[in-house]
């Protein structure tokens, strides 16, 4: 008897549940536009098997269906992408912010990155975000910029050693000086990954952008299910690996801290000083507490910032006429490329090299999208869309829609002259926007123009093939971004 009441209970439930998702998944396809759908597995057997190809056709729903396009899974899962600049307001300003959540996809993070101020939400995000926001104080930012222009001097010794020999992919060259340059500024410590790039740390953080990538294909990558996989495996040893690593560093500062010896309190101080002497409610933040803020910074800041870097220059690179007048304005800002004195406020004083950086960011965004979880009923595109529903917000598809910029295939930065007529609110958000904009963005700014003001000042830019593009939680090119060097 109990055993019948107690399926029967169960079975309630699971019809319940279905039920409330039909409901939803019947109010999103009745509508909004959705491609041809499988009875099963819904519209992911629209998608190719390879990572470039499924970027290309995830564009081209855009031009069949609309800005708004909802896509399908199994169990009556669906998800809306949105590429409505109007949609897109309304989601990133919500007033609400507080409680606004990451989509469901940034769970496959947490094992490594913890619920830090990424996918944080509710009271630990507000305060996270508190104690975090004076980290990136022009005064510290200052400091910091020694340390990229340290770590941009060795990227051109690098350079250099490669000029004579044809193409370069530049991604792993750049991908290196920014490992050194975010471990330098959030841990304090030196990764050496542009002299030893083959150290046990720094390939371990390498192989785990490429894990999470692969999560993100696969079938199960979205369930608990993945975690029993051998790649699943393979991600929890690579997790086990940087934690020790982070957990080591934390320990070793936090002992100077008790011990009593100094802590730089000035602009030079890194990212975990400031979480060491940070406080929450009172308390010190517990050194898991301060790991998953390091982990987090290191994952946005390296991955990212390399993509900004190298496209910046592969845009260069292919446009001559743009390079001499970057190259002119630097050199009439520093002079010698053998003397040139980087500051954040020289580089804040560059016009041009603005638009440069602002239409590279444009025409190929380091985050191609972004997700959201709704957790109230929200407007969209005219109709109600309960709570508990995924989105994607499309960045590059906005950055590339037609009616934002005319011809938005053409990079000229003259889209972003103080006389230009073009308005842009939410047309144009590579770090996001509203309350939980990257919080970083400063701070990537300062470090994508340091290297690239450096590596125009030294080099004239050759163009390599064209780049063949794959969007996942960072932009990609597949097949390298190589580009050709000569010494000026």
């Amino acid at each position: 008897m109990i055993l019948f009441v107690l399926f029967t209970l169960v079975v309630a439930y699971a019809v319940n549940f279905l039920y409330k998702k039909w409901k939803v998944y019947r109010l999103l396809l009745d509508n909004f536009k959705t491609p041809p759908r499988h009875p099963i597995f819904g519209t992911l057997t629209i998608f190719p098997k390879t990572a470039p190809e499924i970027f290309k056709t995830f564009q081209s729903l855009f031009v069949k269906y609309g800005k708004n396009v909802v896509l399908t899974r199994p169990i009556l899962d669906a998800l809306i992408v949105i590429s409505d600049a109007k949609d897109v307001e309304t989601i990133l300003t919500n007033p609400n912010t507080k409680n606004a959540r990451k989509g469901s996809a940034y769970q496959a993070l947490e094992p490594w990155l913890g619920t830090g101020l990424l996918t944080a939400y509710g009271n630990k995000w507000f305060t996270r975000r508190k104690i975090i926001t004076p980290s990136f104080h022009f005064s510290i930012l200052d400091g910091f910029v020694d340390v990229m222009s340290k770590q941009s001097d060795i990227l051109i010794t690098h350079l250099k050693s490669m000029a004579a020999k044809g193409e370069v992919d530049i991604y792993p060259i750049v991908n290196a000086f920014a490992l050194d340059v975010i471990c330098e500024t959030s841990m304090g410590v030196t990764v050496n990954a542009q002299a030893d790039p083959n150290s046990e740390y720094v390939t371990s953080v390498k192989k785990m952008s490429l894990a999470f990538q692969e999560r993100l294909h696969h079938p199960l990558g979205n369930t608990g299910l993945y975690n029993l996989t051998s790649q699943g495996q393979y991600l929890k040893t690579l997790t086990t690996l940087l934690h020790n690593f982070t957990d080591k560093v934390i320990g070793e500062r936090r002992d100077q801290l008790l011990s009593n010896m100094k802590v730089d309190q000035g602009s030079r101080m890194n990212f975990l000083d400031i979480l060491l002497h940070a406080t929450a409610g009172g308390k010190p933040l517990t050194n898991a507490d301060i790991r998953e803020e390091v982990d987090t910074f290191m994952f946005g800041g390296h991955d990212t910032t390399t993509s900004g870097i190298s496209f910046t220059l592969y845009l260069l690179s292919r446009h001559p006429d743009v390079q001499e007048k970057l190259y002119q304005e630097l050199k009439n800002a520093f002079g010698s490329k053998d003397q040139m004195e980087i500051t954040n406020k020289k580089l804040s004083g560059l016009e041009y090299f603005d638009m440069v950086v602002k239409e590279s960011l444009r025409i190929l965004p380091p985050v191609p999208g972004i997700g959201r979880e709704l957790t109230e009923d929200t407007l969209i595109g005219g109709i109600t869309v309960p709570a508990g529903v995924n989105l994607v917000l499309s960045i590059y598809r906005m950055h590339h829609d037609p009616g934002n910029y005319p011809n938005p295939e053409r990079f000229d930065p003259e889209r972003f002259s103080s006389q230009s007529d073009n308005k842009r609110t939410f047309t144009y958000i590579p770090f996001s926007a509203g309350g939980r904009n990257c919080i970083g963005q400063k701070f990537a700014l300062l470090n994508l123009k340091t290297s690239v003001a450096k590596v125009i000042m030294n080099f004239k830019l050759l163009p390599g093939p064209e780049v063949i593009l794959q969007g996942d939680i960072v932009l990609k090119a597949s097949n390298g971004i190589r580009i050709r060097l000569e010494e000026r």
